[in-house]
């Protein structure tokens, strides 16, 4: 009977031990997602970010992905850059990636004032920044806020943001439809076909999309909440102020010809507000997605705007 309950007890014990190691591990896994994974601490925010570095550095881009996406949508991009001799930070917005998930308890903070702080955090010198689609929204006002930091924008599939209708901005602000339709936006990030789907769209690209790695899009949307971020988060992007932009040293304007989420009207009102010196640059057969499937044709158009800088 004694030798039955050592037995019970040592298997018991044996069975925790091998629960705990793979609790760990799997724990571990969802910490890292990527082997050169980061996390900058800032208030009640933890930012995952990856270091794409150059061997010779000659200079250094802050690279803020677009709405629904992840700073890893700069990685075949980046690659390039990097090769050139720039250190790139694809850096996770909070609610995206792999970043802080905001709730009605969070003490929330401008995105601008986070992503500024993991600038600073990571070197006092001045960056290129770089946007695409929301992201060139929030580093056109990144760029507003703190132009001690900022010399150049490079700005891919976007536009100034001149703000909805005050009934649209009503309804993104209700807490009803912020949980009905971030539930519906988690079930979908969470579906491969679908997420393929939108992709193909997006990148005007059918073959790459076949062959796009999805999981690295589905992955961050099983993180509970992230729906619901998302769309709290689009709701507060900043409005654009172009006397600003006007203001500002040369900017990179790069953008798809067949981009269908970005209106014709709001490419405009930015490019009419261009400093002088800009290049703006349409990229033939481009969608929306272009700085991932034709990162090579987007490398050469940055690294040409970038050789005199």
């Amino acid at each position: 009977m004694k030798k039955s309950i050592r037995s019970i007890i040592a298997f018991a014990v044996a069975s925790a031990l091998v629960l705990s190691i793979f609790t760990f591990a799997f724990a571990a896994e969802q910490a890292t997602p990527y082997d050169d994974s980061l996390f900058f601490e800032y208030g009640e925010y933890t930012i995952h970010y990856r270091i794409i570095r150059a061997e010779e550095k000659i200079g250094q881009i802050f690279m803020i992905h677009g709405f629904a996406l992840s700073g890893y949508c700069w990685t075949n991009l980046a690659e390039l850059l990097s090769d050139a001799g720039y250190d790139c930070v694809l850096a996770d917005l909070p609610d995206f990636g792999y970043s802080t998930r905001e709730t009605a308890e969070t003490d929330k903070l401008p995105r601008e004032e986070i992503m500024h702080a993991l600038m600073l955090e990571l070197s006092s010198d001045p960056w290129f920044v770089a946007g695409h689609s929301m992201g060139g929204y929030i580093a056109l006002a990144l760029a507003q806020s703190y132009p001690q930091s900022v010399k150049n924008l490079l700005l891919y599939g976007t536009a100034g943001n001149s703000g909805a209708g005050a009934a649209v901005t009503g309804l993104m602000n209700n807490a009803v439809f912020i949980k009905v339709m971030g539930g519906l936006m988690e079930r979908a990030g969470r579906c491969a076909p679908i997420v393929r789907l939108l992709l193909a769209a997006a990148l005007a690209d059918c073959s790459y999309s076949r062959s796009y790695d999805v999981e690295k899009v589905t992955d961050p949307y099983r993180i509970e909440g992230t729906g619901a971020g998302a769309i709290y988060s689009f709701s507060m992007l900043p409005l654009t102020d172009y006397d600003a932009v006007s203001e500002m040293p040369p900017i990179l304007f790069v953008n798809g010809d067949k981009d269908f989420v970005i209106t014709d009207r709001a490419r405009t009102a930015l490019r009419s507000a261009l400093p002088e010196g800009s290049a703006d640059v349409v990229v033939n057969g481009g969608g929306h997605m272009f700085i991932e499937n034709m990162a090579d044709k987007t490398a050469e158009i940055t690294l040409g705007f970038l050789a005199d800088k």
